[in-house]
């Protein structure tokens, strides 16, 4: 079957990315015939459109009228604006996408940003005989921003066609709370495919990349690292892993010489290291000055990563702990990451973790699951960091707990979230 993978953008590091292109080795393994279509330019994409790129310049402008303030146009002025856009794009795709026997849509249909894309591609649907699988990673009522648009009309496409009810489109989501609000919301039944990772290939992480890594930021091998390893935004609660650092700090005071669970000697240094990009430049000033009101040092690996000079999975190469703190995910692929890299975690147990993820069994640090928020910076109960603080502390002095729990971690994660699962679920659909 010849499918395309199509998004607004595609080969990059972020979540959705890496989902298509694990989808893309599964489906070719099962013998299919796979494109890329997105609105960047990559050497991982197959058939670059422009006009799809959620940030190109027509379609920012119109995201900040629709979703922002009605600023350069009256409201039926916009609406001609995204009429005019959506036909152009419908060309468009009709004229790539008529190729395909299949056509995997990532979050176009569900976000609503670039709202002309989403709009377009449903109208090309709906004059298609291809089969469409809405593959739905995020939803435009699932934030803020997008839920609140600036005119009534805008309203009304998104609760008519993000996502669309066509008799050729099935949809997939990537959580079951985001399968029953979509029944709850549009009446619409999907299935739900969880994100995966290939536990049966080698992940880039070994002592030699550790050292090397290390020795670059004048790190030594018994420093402590607690590698954050998401993209810098607010909903991923970085704050969290500081408040965590500093407690663990305090406590490891006393244990300065004594022998890691590595067998190296713990020379009192503990630092959060940073590996993902930054998403919010104000959020990320924020949270070097909480570090440092707090005693937490910093280390930013990202520019490694942007460089060129490291791949990003092989920052977790220097992680002693992994830090998953966020507070909303779709699914969690940071912490699908950690334990593919046989690193334990502490993390904050958010909706989806509680729902579809903990009852895999995994063994992790809590952070708990409910929090406030104080001038603007998520907060768990101090109690429960110390006592997580603790537990960690536990673990790196202690080599068989570790390695108990990181492989113990990476078993589950291979039966429970391996590409098996990912086959069988595409066979399902008839893939």
């Amino acid at each position: 079957m010849k499918i395309a993978l199509l998004h607004f953008r595609a080969g990059l590091m972020d979540g959705v990315s890496l989902e298509m292109e694990k989808w893309r080795k599964v489906l070719e393994k099962r013998g299919h015939q796979v494109v890329m279509v997105a609105g960047n330019r990559n050497p991982r994409v197959d058939v670059s459109i422009k006009e799809i790129q959620f940030d190109e310049p027509i379609n920012s402008a119109l995201d900040k009228n629709i979703f922002d303030s009605l600023e350069d146009y009256t409201p039926s002025g916009l609406m001609n604006a995204v009429e005019e856009r959506a036909e152009l794009i419908r060309s468009k795709l009709k004229g790539i996408l008529r190729n395909f026997e299949l056509v995997i849509v990532n979050n176009v249909w569900s976000l609503g940003i670039a709202l002309p894309v989403g709009l377009g591609l449903y109208r090309c649907a709906r004059e298609m005989k291809a089969r469409f699988i809405g593959h739905h990673h995020d939803f435009w009522w699932e934030r803020e921003r997008l839920s609140n648009p600036t005119t009534r009309e805008i309203r009304e496409i998104l609760e008519s066609v993000f996502p669309p009810d066509l008799p050729n489109v099935q949809h997939v989501v990537i959580n079951s709370i985001a399968r029953e609000e979509l029944v709850k919301r549009r009446g619409l039944e999907a299935m739900v495919v969880p994100n995966v990772m290939d536990f049966d290939s080698h992940f880039p992480v070994s002592e030699e990349l550790n050292e090397a890594i290390r020795t670059r930021v004048n790190l030594k091998m018994g420093d402590l690292v607690f590698l954050q390893a998401t993209r810098i935004t607010p909903r991923k609660a970085v704050e969290l892993a500081v408040d965590v650092v500093r407690a663990f700090k305090e406590l490891a005071k006393g244990r300065v010489g004594m022998r890691l669970y590595n067998g190296r000697t713990f020379t009192g240094r503990v630092v959060l290291a940073f590996s993902g990009m930054c998403e919010d430049e104000e959020y990320r000033k924020r949270l070097y000055e909480y570090a440092e009101s707090q005693g937490v040092e910093i280390i930013d690996l990202y520019r490694f990563v942007a460089e060129g000079s490291n791949d990003f999975f092989e920052i977790y190469s220097v992680a002693d702990f992994v830090t998953y703190p966020s507070i909303v995910e779709g699914w969690g692929n940071q912490l699908l990451e950690a334990l593919i890299a046989r690193k334990p975690l502490v993390l904050f147990e958010y909706p989806v973790f509680l729902r579809d993820i903990k009852p895999s069994g995994l063994t992790y640090v809590s952070l708990g699951s409910s929090f406030e928020k104080e001038e603007g910076l998520v907060k768990v109960d101090e109690t429960t960091i110390g006592r997580a603080a603790e537990e960690i502390l536990e673990i790196l002095f202690d080599e068989r707990r570790y390695s108990s729990i990181v492989e113990r971690n990476f078993e589950i994660g291979k039966e429970k979230f391996g590409f098996s699962t990912l086959e069988k679920i595409l066979e399902d659909l008839g893939m």
